[in-house]
């Protein structure tokens, strides 16, 4: 079935033409016209009459007979033309009004002004638009503007079905508590913005501009049942239905009303902190316990801290050993165990083997380890390739005895150093002559795996403990779009990460949404198991991948961006906070030009600008000259921060806590009722 906007045809009073003459051929015609076009001014058209097979020439368009008479007198004959007909027609006058027309199959065709209403065949079938499965009917009618307006009417229990899980989706949020707050708040809304659109024929639209709603195509079992749970439930101040505003992520506390809005104080939206205690039986506190080989520090060459690769090491069977301690890393390695271990980082990262040193060479001293080990295992043939005589002497001039380094060693260290998998003591130099400790070389090697084959380790999301299907002890990791379910070895080696530092740690404490690096054993348990916490903290909106984010741009796109906004200011100079909200939230943001300044809403600049959010910081790069050649915003959060926070709503649930106490949090002296 297809429906569109035609204009009506009207006719006008009859019209006469002159037929000078007919041919069978349409080129004979057409000369015919074109040499007539050139001798008047008034119009000549050739008619194809399909009755007949005829083409017609035909000239002017006459009010009366008398009028056409008249011209083939005058004007015609003199041209020559003397046998010609006077030919009587109806002509559509145009300007008539616009309506709806719909075709359909078996020739159906109907007008009407007014508008169509489509109905389902049944209860079981849905209607499609576009493609897209609809519940409820259609109604379709003409807008001030000319065009379709088409109005899915339909049930609002039905119509939260698909809003819910548009707006905040159970694939990625899996709790049901967030879920059946987010129906609770989605209903209150539509209710409270009922009629919005009264004078264009609709309630709400479709999109951000109230909810989205895509129709059936994106309902979720999991929305379906929150929905059906809370039926008729809604929010309500002082007995009036609040505007139950949300957004995506607050960054931690939302923001007042009045602050983002420049509105009046609406007393249930107002700034909150995103966090809450766990209860005692929430999903995602976890306390892990590690164990480790080493009891104390092992400091590498270059002055870090090299415990996690020793340990990470022994887990891969790069030593060889059933144990590696303290004393027997501070020693020199033999030869032989030299090559097994350069044999084995090769096997595990799958790399060509490379050269073997040949037999008798001495590997215990920093240079000839480090040269035979790197042309081992990356290949003399590739550090030949990238590394010149000149760039070795450049590099190895900036170490206070690089000067003393073999010319033999000279092009594979600067390789190490090129790469980033060396580097040198704290002073500043190689000691190439000096013997290498056996955790030193270990922890090399396993610097290089990690470089060329760095899914040694999987990495992930910690969600919580284990659920189901793991014997003993196990956490959750997703990864992706995908939660799995992992066991743990009773011996973890457990790390913790700060700042890219990664430091034995014998216990954790875990709150969910941590990244985690780790090792799988080969019975499937994870033996080896880092954890950075999360940077936002315990707040509850952690869960979130833009839960803090970083937008850098050049100055002149930014002052682009803000140019319909800052008329009359010159030359864009800067901009800065100016006021911040009780979440620390840039409300009013002072723009810089070389006339003048302003300060405008935050909230008008954000969206200028394409942020996320309004909770950011900023840092400048300046050039050598002194300007400012970029800004990078460090953010929190996504969207306005007022009221409801749906990712916060998903850790709070996590946390054990109701949908009641959710929306109680975000909103606050309120009370959740049924309005029918």
């Amino acid at each position: 079935m297809q429906v569109r906007v035609e204009r009506e045809t009207k006719e006008s009073a009859t019209k006469y033409c002159i037929q000078v003459a007919s041919f069978s051929k349409p080129e004979a015609a057409e000369a015919l016209r074109r040499k007539l076009a050139n001798k008047t001014s008034t119009p000549v058209v050739v008619n194809e009459n399909q009755e007949i097979g005829k083409h017609q020439v035909r000239v002017g368009e006459f009010a009366t007979r008398e009028e056409a008479k008249v011209f083939a007198a005058d004007t015609l004959r003199q041209l020559g033309y003397r046998d010609y007909l006077i030919v009587k027609k109806n002509v559509a006058a145009g300007g008539g009004e616009l309506t709806l027309a719909m075709r359909g199959p078996e020739g159906l065709f109907r007008v009407n002004k007014m508008g169509f209403l489509f109905f389902p065949t049944s209860i079981t079938n849905l209607l499609r638009l576009d493609g897209k499965p609809y519940r409820g009917f259609f109604e379709l009618s003409l807008n001030k503007s000319g065009r379709i307006t088409v109005v899915n009417q339909l049930a609002l229990e039905e119509y939260l079905l698909s809003v819910v899980p548009a707006e905040f989706s159970p694939d990625s949020y899996p709790e049901f508590a967030a879920l059946a707050a987010q129906s609770i708040a989605a209903r209150t809304y539509a209710l409270k913005n009922m009629g919005r659109f009264r004078s264009e024929g609709f309630d709400l639209t479709a999109d951000v501009r109230t909810q989205v709603y895509p129709g059936a195509t994106g309902e979720k079992d999991l929305t379906d049942e929150a929905v059906r749970r809370t039926f008729g439930l809604a929010v309500y101040y002082q007995d009036q239905l609040i505007n139950a505003m949300y957004s995506s992520t607050c960054g931690g506390r939302t923001e007042d009303y009045s602050n983002v809005f420049d509105g009046p104080p609406v007393p249930y939206l107002i700034g909150v902190v995103c966090a809450t205690e766990p209860v005692p039986e929430q999903k995602a506190k976890v306390s892990l316990k590690g164990t480790h080989n080493l009891a104390k520090p092992v400091y590498s060459d270059d002055g870090s801290v090299a415990n996690r690769s020793l340990e990470l090491a022994y887990i891969l069977g790069l030593s060889g050993l059933n144990s590696v301690t303290e004393a027997y890393l501070t020693d020199p390695p033999l030869r032989e165990e030299t090559l097994k271990w350069i044999e084995k980082a090769r096997r595990i990262a799958g790399r060509t083997p490379g050269k073997i040193p040949p037999a008798g060479r001495d590997l215990r001293t920093r240079a000839d380890f480090l040269r035979n080990a790197a042309e081992s295992f990356f290949g003399a043939h590739e550090i030949e390739r990238r590394i010149s005589s000149a760039d070795a002497d450049h590099y190895l001039a900036n170490l206070k005895d690089g000067g003393s380094v073999p010319r033999s060693a000279r092009k594979a260290i600067t390789y190490l150093m090129q790469q980033h998998l060396w580097r040198s003591d704290p002073e500043n130099q190689i000691r190439p002559n000096e013997s290498l400790r056996r955790a030193d070389a270990l922890s090399l090697i396993l610097r290089w795996i990690e470089s060329v084959h760095p899914q040694i380790l999987r990495r992930g999301v910690f969600m919580g403990r284990a659920e189901s299907g793991v014997s003993g002890p196990g956490i959750s990791i997703k990864s992706g779009n995908k939660i799995q379910q992992f066991p743990l070895a009773s011996d973890v080696r457990l790390f913790l990460v700060v700042k890219g530092a990664s430091t034995p740690a014998d216990g954790i404490k875990m709150i969910g949404n941590e990244k985690v690096n780790f090792h799988l054993a080969d019975n499937g348990r994870i033996d080896f198991l880092e954890v950075e916490p999360n940077p936002t903290g315990v707040s509850s909106d952690r869960f979130s991948p833009v839960a803090t984010w970083n937008v850098t741009m050049k100055k002149s796109a930014l002052a682009e961006k803000l140019r319909p906004l800052t008329n009359g200011i010159g030359e864009f100079r800067d901009l800065k906070p100016w006021k911040l909200g009780t979440s620390g939230r840039a409300v009013q943001i002072q723009i810089i030009g070389s006339r003048r300044s302003v300060v405008m809403n935050g909230y008008k600049v954000r969206s200028a600008l394409g942020l996320r959010d309004t909770l950011f910081k900023i840092s400048r790069a300046v050039s050598a000259d002194g300007n400012i050649k970029s800004f990078t915003f460090h953010g929190r959060g996504w969207g306005h921060g007022v009221g409801f926070c749906q990712v916060g709503a998903f850790g709070m649930a996590r946390a054990g806590r109701s949908y009641e106490e959710i929306l109680k949090t975000y909103y606050q002296g309120v009370e959740i009722r049924k309005v029918y």
